[in-house]
């Protein structure tokens, strides 16, 4: 598609989301060489080697996990399909930090599983928080469905009849699977994948509860306890360089392939029934039961008797605040993202790509490290424009939300522009010369040909990012203004003096918020798919 836009449009808007990491990426231009020297000494190699066996586990579990549930769901009729369908979209609600406090309060040395063990059956105990496996399977369980999310988008557009032409060539399900299915579905899972990835190295909380060093909590350290913007940055930037790498090698890889794909369908090409279905349902519903069911249960056992007497009208200012702003950040994501990711020629040049890399990179700063890089930014602009004799813009923007909604905008713009691009991908550009032909100008064209195509990613791009607004906490707690407490604050607040019983009320709430969104996202996708 022709570039009909200003020369320059796309490298500045992306210039302007990417603001926060460009800070972060030039922090190397004040080295404070004495903290790095001690990290290089004593913590680098550690760290390291932690953080890539915790990104590889992760990684591949949500890879492994979300496309599998994804290809039973829209491939295959299994008993209890229709509801689990969705109740894997209910894990995605619950934020990450109480996950990790609900598996330790459960299974941790004093909790009801280990003290069972003890007294009924001998067993000496184990230590939840030594080595790696409790904080990866935390991870993969809350963080699964973004492949799967997408995954079944994309599964949900491949062509019945290509899935029919191998099961007449002898095909079976599994060589289906691997030869049909699931080289269409690769930019998709990719999407989900990177996401995750970036999601991961972002993540204090789950790594700080389960005591496991990665490069987060090395930044954290560098700011709090070395009081080291500067080395906290630098962290942090090496987390962008690696995103960026992991971004341009999927990229690479994928080369000239194309993924096109068709109209949705409604009937699956297999059925399950007997013990297979029987096998089916019991690992989606297990897979159900731990990474939602089990957690609700608990926060819900720890919330009732505390619900009555923590209620009270600054939860309906905690609420508004949250809607309010989570709503915000979702149609400004949602319109950039679409902007970016449909075709155009002013995309084509080796600076608009690289540009348009940076600014998804947000996503793997953690929310602290954007705050300050936003905060220094800002500072500094404003510092830089007195000079001239030109106005402060810090009066217009500290104490309002235009800051904190950037923040929004600038980190979980990869999780809007990976979803809606990989829609924009399994579009076949035959359909788009054919409008050309017809006379269709290029508005008409993103109208009734692109946007069409592009609702389910878009409308998962939206519950993705809104869901991740809500449960943001450090960018959140850094930069809001005064009266603009969040349930995740409050979460936060309450869980880290360790009354889980208090922090579950917001806690539930949160859950509640999200699974509403996941019905609102349900009932559209339904009748687009009609």
């Amino acid at each position: 598609m022709k570039c009909n836009n200003p020369k320059y449009f796309i490298p500045t808007l992306a210039t302007l989301v990417a603001f926060p990491v460009l800070v972060v990426l030039l922090s190397w231009l004040t080295p404070d060489v004495e903290t790095w020297q001690h990290f290089s000494e004593y913590l680098l190699g550690d760290l390291i080697k932690s953080t890539l066996i915790l990104v590889i586990g992760v990684a591949l579990g949500v890879m492994i996990l979300g496309t599998i549930l994804a290809y039973l769901v829209v491939m295959v009729d299994f008993p209890g399909r229709k509801w689990m369908e969705w109740a894997l979209f209910l894990p995605f609600g619950i934020p990450a930090y109480v996950l990790a406090f609900v598996y330790l309060g459960v299974f941790d040395y004093s909790g009801y599983v280990q003290t069972f063990l003890r007294d009924y059956l001998g067993f000496p105990g184990f230590d939840i928080r030594s080595g790696s496996w409790a904080t990866i399977l935390t991870f993969i369980l809350v963080f699964y469905p973004y492949v799967y999310m997408m995954t079944r988008a994309s599964f949900m557009r491949q062509k019945i009849s290509m899935i029919e032409a191998g099961k007449l060539l002898g095909a079976g399900p599994i060589k289906v699977f691997f030869k049909i299915s699931l080289p269409i579905a690769r930019p998709a899972v990719a999407a989900g994948v990177l996401v995750t990835i970036m999601e991961t190295l972002a993540d204090y909380g789950v790594v700080g509860l389960f005591n496991y060093n990665t490069f987060t909590t090395a930044i954290y350290s560098a700011w709090i306890d070395f009081r080291s913007v500067e080395v906290a940055a630098q962290l942090a930037s090496i987390l962008v360089i690696s995103a960026f790498f992991l971004i341009y090698f999927e990229k690479k890889a994928r080369g000239k392939a194309k993924y096109y794909s068709s109209d949705i369908y409604q009937e699956r090409p297999y059925k399950a029934s007997g013990l297979l279905g029987g096998l089916i349902s019991f690992f989606v519903l297990g897979v159900f039961l731990l990474a939602f069911a089990m957690p609700m249960l608990q926060l819900v056992i720890w919330g009732h008797e505390m619900i009555l007497e923590e209620w009270n009208t600054s939860y309906l200012d905690l609420i508004q605040s949250t809607i309010t702003l989570t709503t915000l950040a979702i149609i400004i994501v949602i319109f950039i993202s679409t902007l970016l990711a449909l075709p155009n020629d002013c995309k084509n040049s080796l600076v608009s790509r690289n540009l348009l890399r940076v600014s998804t990179l947000g996503y793997a700063l953690p929310g602290s490290v954007m705050a300050v890089g936003l905060l220094y930014g800002v500072n500094e602009i404003s510092s830089f424009a007195q000079i001239f004799g030109l106005p402060s813009i810090n009066y217009l923007i500290f104490g309002s939300i235009t800051l904190l909604v950037f923040a929004y905008v600038s980190r979980f713009l990869a999780v809007g522009f990976n979803s809606i691009d990989a829609s924009v991908q399994q579009i076949k550009p035959v359909l788009i010369d054919n409008a050309r032909l017809l006379g269709a100008k290029r508005g008409k064209i993103i109208w009734k040909v692109y946007l069409p195509m592009m609702l389910p990613g878009i409308l998962a791009a939206s519950l993705l990012v809104g869901v991740d607004v809500m449960k943001e906490l450090p960018a959140t707690y850094l930069l809001r203004p005064f009266g603009w407490d969040t349930l995740a604050i409050k979460v936060y607040e309450l869980s880290s003096e360790g009354l889980y019983e208090r922090a579950a009320v917001p806690a539930l709430i949160m859950v509640a918020i999200g699974a509403f969104m996941m019905l609102i996202f349900r009932s559209i996708d339904k009748k687009i798919t009609l």
